[in-house]
């Protein structure tokens, strides 16, 4: 095998065929996110191609994980939950011939795709990991499948855990920072260099400054009109698993901020026409469908403020501290991080975050994305609907679906669903 990340040889054909398509086609001013996106990932798939290429080890992580930590060593970083729904949004049949070789496999339907494409991927032999790690969260449910593709491997890879602890607090964040510490020594270990905390740091710099262009970004979605298309839901969500601790991440989050500032400036929307609902999205973007938040923006006039990845409740990371007291502010950072800071807790969390978000952001109603692999969530759904109503006022429509697979409900019965919704309830 010439490549170990043939997944990625894909996704960099498919990132720019589809580059070439937008840049070609839209009017001048329009799918400016999404034409940044294409740019700045491109560049970064294109790296890591280059790098396995020339034998950098490569290594397999669950997103919970901040991948900065681990650029203290020379990598490949593949986040498992990443690839499978950027291929689903990209290729016209998305990974579903990937979550079909791990069910025919014998791996649980109702699992989450997020690792069920990697496995498939692994067993179809286009995946080959000098390392595997991940923390004992967000849920069970994702954190079981990676022993089973540590164990797909015909030669021995290294299985790394760190143990996140359930509540989110001084004591568990300074032990989940003695845990990270051992995860990347144990790393370096398995791969068998030393670490440059110099190449940390400065991962952990760049993406500092991301997280400065997120907050301005999510200030200027308080106005109304938004001056964000929706789009920019999904897109953040493959910026923050696909760049991390880059440059590039950095740039493209610079991009959408000043693309931002000029339409709120001018009062403007990224599509012609009202803003006539603002909606919020408690749960994930719909990934498998990349047109259907362009549908959102100029059919139904729904703006997708938020979901669940776009609202940071994150502090920046003092790099000129010692080396300890650095992991320790990322180890708060990977336990406050979106979809850990609400699943791996209290169910409290994700109601109370959702209730303010609504509040702030002066939404209308909320999305509910009922996502088969997520049991965690999805059973507190009625308990969050309860709560914007009496709290907030809104109603919420769920919509059960795999965010990654079309065919368990299909774009046009969501769509059906959400048409029905606005007729209806708004």
């Amino acid at each position: 095998m010439k490549n170990k990340i043939i997944p990625y040889e894909i996704l960099y054909e498919a990132l720019e065929t589809t580059r070439i398509l937008v840049e070609g086609g839209p009017e001048e001013g329009e799918l400016l996110v999404l034409k940044s996106f294409l740019k700045h990932i491109s560049k970064v798939v294109e790296r890591y191609l280059d790098n396995a290429e020339n034998g950098i080890p490569v290594l397999g992580h669950h997103f919970a994980f901040p991948t900065e930590v681990f650029f203290a060593y020379d990598i490949v970083p593949i986040v498992f939950e990443g690839i499978p729904y950027i291929l689903s949004a990209l290729l016209p049949e998305g990974s579903e011939s990937f979550y079909d070789l791990a069910d025919s496999w014998g791996h649980p339907y109702h699992t989450c795709t997020s690792q069920k494409g990697v496995l498939g991927m692994t067993l179809n032999g286009m995946f080959q990991f000098d390392v595997i790690t991940t923390p004992t969260a967000p849920c069970d449910n994702t954190f079981a499948s990676y022993p089973v593709i540590s164990e797909i491997h015909k030669k021995d890879v290294p299985f790394i855990i760190a143990d996140m602890p359930f509540y989110h607090d001084e004591r568990g964040y300074k032990y989940y920072g003695a845990e990270l510490k051992k995860t990347i020594l144990d790393v370096g270990e398995a791969l068998n260099q030393e670490p440059d905390w110099d190449k940390f740091k400065k991962a952990i710099d760049y993406s500092n400054e991301a997280l400065k262009y997120i907050s301005e970004i999510n200030e200027l979605r308080r106005v109304a009109p938004c001056p964000i298309e929706s789009m920019l839901c999904p897109l953040m969500t493959a910026v923050l698993a696909f760049i991390p601790g880059q440059p590039e991440r950095a740039l493209f989050f610079k991009d959408v901020l000043e693309i931002a500032k000029k339409r709120a400036k001018s009062g403007e929307r990224a599509y012609p026409g009202k803003e006539k609902i603002r909606s919020i999205w408690p749960y994930m973007s719909i990934f498998f469908d990349i047109g259907f938040c362009e549908w959102l923006d100029r059919e139904i006039g729904m703006s997708m403020l938020l979901d669940i990845f776009n609202y940071l409740f994150l502090e920046q990371v003092d790099t000129s501290q010692d080396v300890d007291e650095i992991i320790n502010g990322v180890a708060k950072q990977s336990m406050e991080y979106p979809m850990v800071r609400q699943s791996q807790y209290h169910a409290d969390t994700l109601i109370e975050d959702f209730v303010y978000l609504s509040k702030e952001y002066e939404a209308d109603c909320a999305i509910f994305t009922a996502h088969i692999g997520c049991k965690q969530s999805v059973s507190l759904i009625q308990l969050l609907r309860e709560a914007l109503r009496d709290e907030v006022g809104i109603p919420m429509l769920t919509v059960d679906l795999d965010i990654g697979d079309a065919r368990y409900t299909s774009i046009q019965t969501v769509k059906k669903e959400i048409n029905n919704f606005v007729k209806t309830i708004l």
